[in-house]
């Protein structure tokens, strides 16, 4: 089976939205109690977020995102007595896969945190609204988005024989979980090569869907889940935390195989800045003589390295 589409972008505006309609809300990291983050930290609540969305009528591709308009008046426009005081779109990369997950071609999911401020006491001192207002939907509630949005981060459209590497922090997990199923059960085109899915967080317990990548591994030997938990887990060359740059590290052997196949390396998460450390591991392992931007530069315009941080 080929798959290839193109992507539709910004079929539905501020103007024209889509309604969807809440199928499933489900809190994917424990409760503040139960957690391993310290009470002082505050809390990482990350949802996944399930949405009736006919693809006929809201055509995505994985690797787009779609816009969301929480409810309500923003109370920085109303104050200054702007005529529009709806808020913002708030943009959020989808995690389904293109026909999502059993192929239905009727469901959108998100996968969410809540964007929270706490301070050192662990007390909280602001709520992100667009996040909040998503993860408190209740099933059959409505939800307005625009979209989709987005032409770079997307999987090949053809043949590919490369290795695929995934490299995730926090919610930057989305566009992969529905990319994995897509690569390994869709199969809309012929894939041959490995995946290598990096996903990093602070926590053991806010690396979310882990499940369900650990029965990917079990069913297709071409797929490694890889996590890198700083705050539990030390790295091997200078005993600090363990970051998603230092599981890079560990594989210098694959990817220098890797980069002479053309492979792919799509990097996503947060906080904006955290892909340099990984882009020099990448540059090391391949002996690159370019400086960080030539090399980014470079492999971003022939679709080696793709970025999406935040």
């Amino acid at each position: 089976m080929s798959l290839q589409l193109e992507p539709q972008i910004n079929l539905f505006k501020k103007a024209n939205p889509f309604i969807a309609t809440v199928l499933k809300n489900q809190r994917l990291t424990p409760t503040i109690d139960k957690a391993k983050r310290p009470k002082e930290e505050g809390e990482a609540s990350i949802h996944r977020i399930v949405l009736a969305v006919p693809h006929d009528q809201y055509p995505y591709l994985i690797g787009q995102s779609a816009g969301v308009i929480p409810p309500g008046a923003d109370p920085k426009k109303v104050e200054k007595g702007s005529p529009d005081t709806a808020y913002t779109v708030r943009l959020y990369s989808i995690s389904s896969p293109t026909y999502s997950f059993g192929m239905t071609k009727n469901t959108l999911e998100f996968i969410i945190k809540r964007d929270n401020v706490y301070d050192e006491a662990g007390n909280l001192l602001y709520k992100g609204v667009c996040s909040n207002y998503l993860c408190d939907l209740k099933e059959g509630e409505k939800v307005t988005l625009t979209g989709p949005s987005g032409k770079k981060f997307l999987l090949p459209k053809l043949e590919f024989d490369g290795d695929i590497y995934f490299l995730a922090t926090g919610t930057g997990i989305a566009p992969f979980f529905g990319m994995s199923e897509e690569l390994l059960k869709h199969k809309h085109f012929p894939f041959s090569g490995k995946i290598y899915l990096i996903y990093g967080a602070p926590y053991s317990d806010e690396i979310v869907l882990r499940d369900y990548f650990h029965s990917l591994e079990k069913e297709f030997p071409q797929f490694r889940f890889i996590e890198a938990v700083s705050r539990e887990q030390q790295n091997p060359f200078d005993g600090g935390k363990m970051y998603i740059s230092h599981q890079v590290r560990m594989l210098v052997s694959e990817i220098k195989i890797s980069f002479q196949k053309q492979s792919k390396f799509y990097i996503c998460g947060g906080p904006k800045g955290m892909e340099r450390a990984v882009i020099e591991e990448i540059m090391k392992a391949v002996d690159s003589e370019l400086t960080y931007e030539e090399f980014k530069k470079k492999y971003e315009s022939l679709e080696q390295l793709f970025v999406e941080t935040y």
